[in-house]
C-alpha cells in the first residue's frame, strides 16, 4: 500500500474509534446526570412531605405554644447528655446520631452531598432534620443547608443525600453536621 492510502486508513480507524467512544462517554454522562436527578427529586419529595405535615398540624391547631417549648428546652438542657458507645467508622454528631461515608460529588454548578446516618438515640424519627455547615480553607462559613432524613427508627442506619446549590466542590474544606430540633 502506498503512504497516502495508509494515512487515510489510519485516519478513518482513529476517527471511528473517537466517534464510537465519544458516544459512550456521552451516554455514561447522561446516565450519571439522570441518576443524580432522581436522587435530587426523591430528596425534594421528602422535603415537601415534611412541609405538608407541618402545615396540616398548624391548620389543626396542634402547634406548640412558645412557653411550653421553652420549658421543654430547659428540661432537656438540664439533663445529663446521654453517653453513646463509640461506633467503628462513624463520627458522632450529637443527639445520638452518627455519620459515615460522607461524600461531596460535583453536579454541574452544584454539589451532591451523600453519606450514611445511624440513629443510636432512644427515639424513632419519622423525619430527622439536620443542618450542614460548609467552611472554606480560611475557616469561613460559606453555606448552610438543612436536610431531612425520612423514617429513621432507633438503632438503624439510613443513606442520605442533599443537593447544595450554587457551590463548587473546590470551596469545601471542612463541614459540620448538627441536629435541628
Amino acid at each position: 500500500m502506498s503512504l497516502p492510502v495508509k494515512t487515510i486508513l489510519i485516519s478513518l480507524i482513529v476517527g471511528m474509534f473517537l466517534f464510537t467512544t465519544d458516544k459512550k462517554l456521552i451516554a455514561q454522562d447522561s446516565s450519571t446526570k439522570l441518576n443524580m436527578l432522581e436522587i435530587v427529586i426523591s430528596n425534594l419529595i421528602a422535603r415537601v412531605e415534611v412541609l405538608e405535615k407541618r402545615v396540616s398540624e398548624l391548620e389543626k391547631g396542634r402547634g406548640v405554644s412558645s412557653g411550653i417549648l421553652k420549658q421543654q428546652k430547659k428540661e432537656i438542657a438540664d439533663k445529663e447528655p446521654a453517653k453513646f458507645l463509640s461506633m467503628s467508622g462513624f463520627e458522632d454528631i450529637g443527639r445520638g446520631f452518627f455519620t459515615k461515608n460522607v461524600r461531596f460529588n460535583q453536579f454541574g454548578n452544584n454539589v451532591l452531598f451523600t453519606g450514611e446516618m445511624a440513629n443510636k438515640s432512644d427515639k424513632n424519627y419519622r423525619f430527622a432534620k439536620f443542618k450542614l455547615e460548609i467552611y472554606d480553607d480560611k475557616d469561613l462559613l460559606i453555606k448552610e443547608e438543612e436536610f431531612t432524613i425520612p423514617d429513621i427508627p432507633k438503632d438503624t442506619t439510613r443513606n442520605f443525600e442533599a443537593m447544595l446549590l450554587g457551590i463548587g466542590i473546590s470551596l469545601i474544606h471542612r463541614y459540620v453536621i448538627k441536629g435541628v430540633d
